[in-house]
C-alpha cells in the first residue's frame, strides 16, 4: 500500500534546474512567486489520451504545467482552487490533481508521492492549516472537461498492476501496460490501443 508518511530518500524537490532557469523563473516571477518547491518532468494524460511529456512546477502559491520544449506555461492552477488529490492504494504511478472550477489533471510519475507530500504541506501553509484531502481508490473518477468524466481502474496482477482509463459510458478508452515497479522512463508505443512501455 501507498504511505504518505515515509520515503526512503530525502525529498529533493527540483530536479531538472529549475531555480537556475531563467525562462521558468521569469514565468512564476510574473505571478509574484519566487520559490521553486518541487520541479520535474513527468507525463499528463490529454483529453484526447494521448501522453504528453511536461514540467510539473510547484511554486509557494501555484502548481504549473510547463512545455518543456518551448518552456512556456500551459496552465496556473492556484493552489487554493485544488479540492483533493486521487491515487490507488496500488503500485503505480497515476494520479489525479482535482481542481473542481476547471478540470483535472490525470499525471503519470515515479515521484507522485513526493509530489503529494510537497503539495500537501505548502497547501496546508496557504490555507491556514487545512489539509489537502488525499484520496485513495482504486477506481477514480477525473473530470476531463466541462460534463465529461472518466474512471480509471487499477487492478494488481501477477507481476504488477493493470491500469485502464474508461469514459462515463463504460466505453474502454485506453490501456496503459502492467507496472512492476515505478516508471522510469516512458516510451510511448501504438498497438491496437495506446499503451505505456516501460524501460526500467
Amino acid at each position: 500500500l501507498v504511505c504518505l508518511g515515509s520515503l526512503s530518500k530525502p525529498l529533493q524537490g527540483d530536479y531538472i534546474g529549475a531555480k537556475s532557469n531563467n525562462k521558468i523563473l521569469s514565468i512564476i516571477s510574473k505571478h509574484e512567486e519566487k520559490e521553486v518547491l518541487f520541479a520535474d518532468t513527468i507525463v499528463k494524460i490529454n483529453r484526447k489520451c494521448k501522453l504528453q511529456e511536461r514540467i510539473l512546477l510547484l511554486t509557494e502559491r501555484s502548481l504549473y504545467n510547463i512545455d518543456p520544449v518551448t518552456c512556456k506555461a500551459k496552465r496556473r492552477i492556484g493552489l487554493l482552487d485544488i479540492s483533493c488529490v486521487k491515487m490507488s492504494g496500488l503500485q503505480d504511478n497515476f494520479f489525479v490533481i482535482c481542481v473542481p472550477t476547471e478540470y483535472d489533471y490525470l499525471f503519470v510519475s515515479s515521484k507522485k508521492i513526493e509530489i503529494c507530500l510537497q503539495l500537501r504541506r505548502q497547501y496546508q501553509y496557504v490555507h491556514s492549516g487545512q489539509v489537502l484531502p488525499i484520496e485513495f481508490k482504486n477506481t477514480l473518477e477525473y473530470k476531463v472537461e466541462s460534463g465529461v468524466y472518466r474512471d480509471v481502474k487499477f487492478t494488481s496482477e501477477d507481476g504488477g498492476v493493470s491500469t485502464q482509463v474508461f469514459d462515463k459510458r463504460d466505453e474502454e478508452v485506453v490501456i496503459f501496460g502492467k507496472v512492476p515497479k515505478p516508471i522510469y522512463d516512458v516510451i510511448i508505443s501504438t498497438s491496437d490501443v495506446t499503451e505505456i512501455t516501460l524501460k526500467l
